[in-house]
C-alpha cells in the first residue's frame, strides 16, 4: 500500500506569513515568521505531490504532471535553501538529514526539463549557423561567393540537428523514467514524510525564539553577490565562437 502522507491544504487555515515580507517590515523578525515560510513551502511540497500523484498517469494530464513535477522541485529547493541559511535556528541533525535528500529529489526532477532546454537552445544555434535566422548583428544581405558554403553548411546543420534531436529526446526520455522512479522510491516516501512533518511541526532550536533574522539572511546576500560578480558576465552574453560568426 502507497504511503499516506499528510496533507495539511485546509483553505480555510489561510495562508502562512511569507519570510520575504517579514524581512522586509523592518524591526526584528522572529522564529514565527521562519517557521510559516517553511510550513507553507512544505504545504506547497505536499500540494504538489498530490496533483502529481492525480495527474501522472492520465493521458490528458501530461502537462498539468509536468507543472507538478516543476512545483515539487521549487519547493524543495526553496525549503533546502532556508535551511541552509537559517542552519543556527534549525536542529542540526535534522536539517542536514534532510538538506542531502531535498538536493537529490531536485537534482533528479530537473534533468528532463534541462534535456529540453539544451535541445532548443543547441537547435537555436544551429538555425543561426545556417542561416534560418539571421545572427544581431550579421548583415542579411547575401553575397554569391558564400552560396555553396552555405548550401553545404544547411546540410550539415539539418543532419546535426537530427542527431542532436535523437540523442537529447532520448535522453529527456530516460530522464522522465528516472523520475517517476524516483517518486515512487522508499527513498521520496521518506522525504515526503519529513517534509509533512516539517508542514505541522517546524524543529527550532530554543536560540531561535529571540533570534534576529537579518543578519543570517544578509549573509546569504552576501554570499550571493559576490558568486554574481565572480561570474565572466562581459562574455557570457554571447554564443560561443560568436566572432567567427560575425565575421565568416
Amino acid at each position: 500500500m502507497a504511503t499516506q502522507h499528510l496533507d495539511p491544504t485546509d483553505p480555510a487555515a489561510g495562508p502562512s506569513p511569507e519570510l520575504s515580507t517579514s524581512l522586509e517590515q523592518g524591526g526584528t523578525p522572529l522564529a514565527d515568521a521562519l517557521a510559516g515560510y517553511l510550513r507553507a513551502r512544505a504545504t506547497e511540497f505536499l500540494r504538489a505531490l498530490r496533483t502529481q500523484r492525480e495527474t501522472g498517469g492520465a493521458a490528458h494530464g501530461v502537462e498539468e504532471s509536468a507543472d507538478a513535477a516543476l512545483a515539487l522541485r521549487r519547493s524543495a529547493r526553496r525549503i533546502s535553501g532556508t535551511l541552509h541559511t537559517f542552519r543556527p535556528l534549525l536542529d542540526a541533525d535534522w536539517s542536514e538529514a534532510l538538506r542531502p535528500e531535498l538536493a537529490w529529489l531536485s537534482s533528479t526532477l530537473a534533468r528532463e526539463h534541462a534535456y529540453a532546454a539544451r535541445l532548443e537552445r543547441l537547435v537555436k544555434a544551429l538555425n543561426r549557423l545556417s542561416g534560418a535566422s539571421a545572427f544581431p548583428t550579421q548583415s542579411t544581405a547575401p553575397r554569391a561567393s558564400d552560396n555553396a558554403a552555405k548550401g553545404n553548411l544547411t546540410v550539415g546543420a539539418a543532419k546535426a540537428g537530427a542527431l542532436l534531436d535523437r540523442r537529447l529526446t532520448l535522453a529527456r526520455t530516460r530522464a522522465h523514467s528516472a523520475a517517476l522512479d524516483a517518486l515512487g522510491s522508499a527513498r521520496f516516501h521518506a522525504v515526503a514524510d519529513s517534509v509533512a512533518v516539517l508542514a505541522s511541526e517546524v524543529p527550532l532550536t530554543p536560540a531561535a525564539a529571540t533570534a534576529d533574522l537579518c543578519p543570517l539572511a544578509e549573509a546569504a546576500y552576501e554570499r550571493l553577490r559576490d558568486a554574481v560578480t565572480s561570474l565572466p558576465l562581459i562574455t557570457a552574453g554571447h554564443p560561443y565562437n560568436a566572432e567567427a560568426l560575425i565575421h565568416g
